[in-house]
């Protein structure tokens, strides 16, 4: 028998094996990813506490922000969930020569569906944030939900109006 008839053979065998041979109780199907995407607006309701921390570094702790976010999803639980009032809550540990550092906070979306928090973590420039978002907690309809994505959030020092404007983008899974 040549080399070539032999693998043919082997091959004919495995699908023959793979065909007839009980298979194993397969796992729960994985459950759909659906993209979602918006938009947050908010004003500052707290400047929260300035600590210095040495060397030109300061920490932001607890700056409170409170507005409105506007989720756009092909699944319409996820932008449901993702759309309603808005409370983030902020820590930073900056430079202060170059407002650059860390960013953190919670953001909290209350719906009319249930309310979401999503943690998210990143890098400031100036009064410039990005990084990553998850969902840490879900109720009510939302429940189900789990998603993580990027997020990118750019500041002002404006006294009127909103102040904090919050984009993201990511994958729900229901």
């Amino acid at each position: 028998m040549t080399s070539s008839s032999q693998w043919r053979l082997a091959l004919g065998l495995m699908l023959l094996a793979a065909i007839l041979l009980p298979r194993p109780a397969m796992a729960a199907p994985v459950a759909a990813s659906d993209p979602v995407f918006g938009v947050a607006t908010a004003s500052t309701d707290s400047e929260g506490d300035m600590t210095p921390t040495g060397n030109g570094r300061f920490t932001i702790d607890d700056r409170t922000y409170v507005g409105k976010s506007l989720g756009r999803s092909v699944a319409g639980v996820a932008a449901a969930c993702f759309t309603g009032d808005m409370r983030s809550v902020e820590e930073w540990a900056l430079e202060s020569s170059r407002m650059s550092g860390t960013h953190e906070s919670a953001v909290t979306i209350r719906s009319e569906r249930g309310v979401l928090t999503l943690r998210l973590r990143g890098q400031m420039e100036q009064l410039t944030a990005s990084g990553s978002w998850q969902i840490v907690r879900s109720t009510g309809e939302c429940a189900t939900l789990d998603g993580v994505g990027r997020y990118t959030a750019t500041y002002s020092s404006v006294r009127t109006g909103p102040n904090l404007r919050l984009t993201f983008d990511g994958e729900t899974q229901d």
